[in-house]
C-alpha cells in the first residue's frame, strides 16, 4: 500500500524534474508518470525528514519516492507531482505542514532556477554564435515552458538579474517566494 503525502509540486517544476531526474516511467494513452526513489542518505530525503511532524504513531522511515505526472488528455496539459512512501504493516503515514511543501518547493524553484542560469550560460559559452535568447527558447522548448505562462522576455530578465551578482549560487542564500513567469 503506497501512502501519498500532500506535497503539491509546482506545475512549471513537475515538468523540469519529468525531464532531469531518472526513474520508471509508465506511458499510457495521454498519461506519463515518472517514479523515482529518494534514497535515505539523500540530501533531499533528509531536508523532507526534517520537515516531518511528529504523528500519533511512531514512524519507521525508509525510501521516499516522488511520483510525477503528465496528463494530457484533455486540451492542456497538467502536471502533479507528490511525494509517497511504502506502508507495509510497519510504516505509517508521513505528515507534512503546509510550510514543508513551501520549503519544498522552493528549493526546487531554487534549483531549476540554478539549472536555467547554468543552461543559458553554457550555451551562450559553448556555441560559435552565441545568442542568449536562443538559448532561452531552447531551455522553454525542452522543458515544455511556455504552458506555464514563461515568456522570453521574463527569463531573459531572470538570466541578466542572476548573472549581475556574479555567483552563479547565490540565489541559495536569498528569499525563493518569487516565481519567474
Amino acid at each position: 500500500m503506497k501512502t501519498n503525502v500532500p506535497v503539491h509540486i509546482r506545475p512549471h517544476l513537475v515538468s523540469f524534474f519529468f525531464h532531469e531526474i531518472q526513474g520508471k516511467e509508465i506511458h499510457y494513452l495521454n498519461f506519463r508518470s515518472k517514479s523515482f526513489g529518494l534514497m535515505f542518505s539523500s540530501s533531499l530525503s533528509k531536508i523532507i525528514r526534517l520537515l516531518l511532524v511528529k504523528t500519533p504513531v511512531p514512524i519507521k522511515l525508509t525510501e521516499l519516492k516522488i511520483l510525477l505526472t503528465i496528463n494530457e488528455s484533455h486540451n492542456q496539459k497538467q502536471y502533479s507531482g507528490s511525494v509517497f512512501q511504502v506502508v507495509s504493516g510497519k510504516y505509517h503515514f508521513l505528515e507534512l505542514p503546509e510550510e514543508a511543501t513551501e520549503v519544498i518547493n522552493d528549493l526546487f524553484e531554487d534549483i531549476f532556477r540554478i539549472a536555467f542560469v547554468y543552461y543559458v550560460t553554457g550555451h551562450t559559452e559553448n556555441s560559435a554564435f552565441p545568442h542568449i535568447i536562443r538559448a532561452i527558447n531552447s531551455f522553454i522548448d525542452k522543458y515544455e515552458l511556455l504552458e506555464f505562462g514563461f515568456s522570453v522576455e521574463s527569463l531573459r530578465r531572470l538570466y541578466y538579474r542572476e548573472i549581475k551578482k556574479n555567483t552563479k549560487l547565490s540565489r541559495l542564500g536569498l528569499v525563493s517566494n518569487r516565481i519567474a513567469k
